[in-house]
């Protein structure tokens, strides 16, 4: 039974840009493997997952929480600005605030936008806080088989995304990982999944 170690970040499928969005069906965002240690694979082994790495997730969950919050203030920022932009045109002369309260739906239209988007703010939130508070418990999930390796070529970006199957778990990537794992051997490898995110904390070659 042999460690292999390597580090791969920002492994995203192609088109993703690192974030959650369309993916084809089964797929997860893969977005690093850890830097892992003889002490990290034997924690995993146990089924455990070993201090470092709880961290480094902790930090991982941290740092999806503080984007969706700022995206949530950016957000927030253009509604507050668009909303003022858009009242003051209707306001702005006679002719105009008379257009615009002879159809009562206007008087709840600007409104009831606002509170949606807030609400779909909120929920981001929500969600980000959900997924940070899941890494900073993780649970560890074990893959096992034989790696076949494949590419997929997106016509729309011009990226490449890089899978790899452990068996039937299927793992993509956003480089090159032939360097990482060979063609046709068996590899056993451990990982947590949070939502749609996947991380890679060690693995090793099996016979």
């Amino acid at each position: 039974m042999s460690i292999c170690r390597r580090t791969v970040t920002c492994a995203t499928p192609s088109g993703t840009s690192g974030s959650t969005g369309s993916l084809k069906s089964g797929w997860k965002l893969n977005l690093a493997l850890f830097d892992f240690t003889e002490e990290d694979l034997k924690s995993n082994r146990q089924g455990r997952v070993s201090a470092p790495q709880k961290e480094w997730l902790a930090g991982m969950g941290q740092g999806v929480r503080r984007m969706s919050q700022f995206n949530a203030r950016i957000g927030l920022g253009f509604l507050v600005f668009g909303s003022c932009l858009i009242f003051g045109l209707w306001m702005s002369n006679e002719d105009t605030r008379a257009a615009f309260f002879a159809n009562p739906l206007n008087v709840f239209v600007l409104p009831f936008t606002a509170l949606l988007v807030i609400g779909i703010l909120a929920l981001s939130i929500y969600f980000a806080g959900r997924l940070a508070n899941k890494l900073s418990a993780p649970q560890i999930l074990t893959a096992e088989g034989k790696i076949r390796l494949d590419e997929v070529n997106s016509g729309n970006t011009g990226g490449t995304t890089y899978l790899a199957y452990v068996g039937r778990k299927k793992f993509a990537f956003g480089k090159d990982v032939s360097g990482i794992f060979q063609e046709g051997a068996r590899y056993r490898v451990y990982y947590v999944k949070a939502g749609v995110l996947e991380f890679v904390l060690s693995y090793e070659r099996v016979t």
